[in-house]
C-alpha cells in the first residue's frame, strides 16, 4: 500500500511538472508578483519612486509618499490606491490631471491635517546592483528629477 502511494505521488509530481513546462509558464504560481506578472522573469535594472514635497500654509515642507495617502490595516500592502492616485494626478493627461489633482490635494490635506499651498512631484531613480546588499541605496538616488510643480488651490 505504501509503495503504491509513493508511486502515485511520483507520477503526480512528474505530471504536474510536465504540465507546467508544456504550458510555458502560463500557470506560474507567482503571477501576482509585479516582476512575474508582466511575463518577463528577469529583474529590472532600474527602479524609481514618485514622491511629493508639499508646502503647507505655515511654510513648512512635508514629504508625502504614495503609502502616506491612505491608512491601510495591512502594512504589507503594495499601496496601489496611493500609487495610482499620485501617478495619475502627476503624470496623467491634462483631463486626468484636472480631475485627480483636486482629489490628491484633499487627500494630502486629510493625511497631513493641514492646508497645503504648493505641491512638487519628484522622481527618484536607482540602478539595481544585485551584488550589493541591499541592491539599492534608498538614501542616495542616482537621479532626482523634478516632474511637476503646482499650486494646490489655484481656483480659490
Amino acid at each position: 500500500m505504501e509503495t503504491r502511494n509513493l508511486r502515485l505521488a511520483k507520477y503526480f509530481t512528474a505530471g504536474v511538472s510536465f504540465l507546467l513546462i508544456a504550458l510555458g509558464g502560463g500557470l506560474w504560481p507567482f503571477t501576482w508578483w509585479d516582476m512575474y506578472a508582466s511575463g518577463d522573469r528577469s529583474p529590472t535594472a532600474t527602479v524609481s519612486r514618485l514622491e511629493l514635497h508639499v508646502t503647507d500654509s505655515a511654510g513648512q515642507q512635508h514629504i508625502v509618499r504614495p503609502m502616506d495617502l491612505y491608512t491601510l490595516d495591512d502594512d504589507t500592502s503594495n499601496q496601489t490606491p496611493g500609487h495610482r492616485l499620485m501617478q495619475t494626478a502627476i503624470e496623467g493627461n491634462t483631463e486626468q490631471q484636472a480631475i485627480y489633482r483636486p482629489y490628491l490635494v484633499r487627500q494630502i490635506e486629510f493625511a497631513l491635517d493641514t492646508k497645503i499651498e504648493q505641491v512638487e512631484a519628484w522622481r527618484y531613480l536607482w540602478q539595481v546592483d544585485f551584488e550589493q546588499h541591499p541592491p539599492i541605496d534608498t538614501q542616495h538616488p542616482e537621479q532626482t528629477i523634478l516632474i511637476e510643480r503646482f499650486i494646490a488651490h489655484s481656483n480659490d
